[in-house]
């Protein structure tokens, strides 16, 4: 009985600590498009290093061309998308209505293997797109950006981005925000 317990116990120590070290000493890659993408990239990248232990890193691209070809190249872990600009990606013509959050979904995942998470409150809809490796070497991330739709609510977000000027106030606003709502 003794042999088991300490088996157990060992089998236990060798499973957490693989899991606790899953993200810790690794870089994530969070890639945006947008000044208006700021504040929520700051919010998951503060989150995933308080919650993980990994470093973040946010890249800002000049356009959504040079961001896809970065997810094209595997730079990138994390994308912002919003559903109007993801209507155009997938080729809809701008100024006509989106496509549903549904349609967009499945189109990511059949054309550029992303898969979409939960999206925010905010209008036009934003939401934390992961490729597949990242979903497969951090398969707790979903859970943890998902937290962000739920405290995220259109006129939450649009009086966060009012109250920033700046990129040392925009992580400031970030921090402030999780803490208050304990995600961090």
């Amino acid at each position: 009985m003794i042999r088991f317990t300490s088996f157990i116990v060992a089998l236990l120590l060798v499973v957490t600590s693989n899991i606790s070290t899953a993200c810790v000493g690794k870089t994530i890659h969070i890639a945006i498009s947008s000044p208006n993408e700021k504040l929520i990239a700051e919010m998951a990248s503060l989150m995933i290093s308080e919650r993980t232990g990994s470093t973040v890193k946010i890249d800002v691209y000049d356009d959504t061309k040079s961001l896809y070809d970065a997810v094209k190249q595997g730079n990138v872990n994390i994308l912002l998308e919003n559903t109007d600009n993801a209507s155009v990606v997938l080729g809809q013509p701008k100024g006509t209505p989106a496509m549903t959050l549904d349609a967009i979904k499945s189109e990511y995942r059949k054309t550029y293997n992303l898969t979409w998470l939960t999206p925010f409150g905010v209008s036009p809809q934003y939401a934390h797109v992961l490729t597949s490796d990242t979903l497969a070497n951090y398969p707790a991330l979903p859970k943890l950006l998902n937290k962000l739709s739920g405290v995220l609510a259109k006129d939450t977000y649009s009086k966060l981005l009012k109250s920033v000027s700046s990129d040392d106030k925009t992580k400031k606003t970030a921090k402030d925000f999780l803490k208050g709502k304990k995600l961090i």
